[in-house]
């Protein structure tokens, strides 16, 4: 019965055989991403949005791929490249992800500080002086942040990884800790929501860590090559610098930094 429908009218064989190769398409280009809960301006759950969220979705869709963004808690997201639907995992290092032939070239550079209210008058040169201290941090930040980081918050009186960031912030100006670790553009925007405009004369900030790299983790460990590529023709173009500008940036996140494109008129 069925060949005898294809057999008189094969325009529709024609059309259900274009319909399966276009699902087809789409379950090959569409890519789950993992990431974190929102940390703005990198990430913003929200509505997709984020300068990170934004850079990953362009370098994807340059390789072919519909980006679909999966969030979790950052101290999950290694696990997450387990997970079979899961494609990738963005926010990672060779330290949260002990395969270097899944890992990409680092994308961005996240400047993590110390951060106190300036009416405590601390002193802190060094990440050893943090034990003294009641400290809240990112997630995975004594894996992220080196040995001598996770050596000091052990000794420390107090130590609490916050899930959602935007609470750091809080905790200093409540004073229920002393000083906190986050990136300090994801401080600046945190600060800003909450009507902080001059954050320098209410806070000290001490700028004790290198810059933190971070790269992408693939499920697939041939896409580690292309994103490579195409990730660094976007880091030299007009593109990325529009998109530094839009959150309000500095190209100092820039891995390729500072050997810094210039915008064409």
């Amino acid at each position: 019965m069925v060949y005898r429908l294809f057999y008189r009218c094969p325009s529709i064989f024609i059309i259900i055989v274009l319909i399966l190769n276009s699902y087809s398409v789409l379950a090959v280009d569409r890519f789950n991403v993992v990431v974190g809960f929102s940390k703005p301006p990198y990430v913003i759950q929200e509505n997709n949005s984020g300068f990170e969220i934004e850079l990953v979705r362009n370098v994807l869709a340059s390789m072919g791929k519909t980006t679909k963004f999966v969030y979790t808690a950052y101290e999950r997201t290694p696990k997450m490249l387990a997970v079979k639907e899961i494609d990738a995992v963005m926010t990672t290092n060779n330290k949260t992800i002990p395969y270097q032939s899944k890992l990409s070239d680092v994308y961005i550079n996240y400047q993590n500080v110390v951060i106190s209210l300036k009416s405590k008058h601390l002193k802190i040169n060094s990440i050893d002086d943090l034990a003294a201290f009641s400290v809240a941090s990112f997630q995975n930040a004594d894996k992220v942040l080196g040995e001598k980081f996770g050596n000091a918050v052990k000794k420390s009186p107090l130590f609490l990884q916050i899930k959602h960031q935007s609470q750091q912030p809080l905790l200093l100006l409540k004073g229920r800790i002393d000083v906190i670790v986050i990136d300090k553009n994801i401080f600046n925007y945190l600060v800003a929501e909450i009507g902080i405009q001059n954050p320098e004369n209410i806070f000290s900030f001490y700028p004790i860590f290198p810059k933190s790299p971070y790269k992408m983790a693939f499920k697939d460990s041939a896409n580690v090559q292309v994103f490579n590529q195409v990730l660094k023709q976007y880091l030299s173009s007009n593109s990325y610098l529009a998109l530094l500008k839009k959150y309000h940036l500095t190209n100092s996140i820039n891995p390729l930094y500072p050997n810094q494109p210039k915008m064409q008129p």
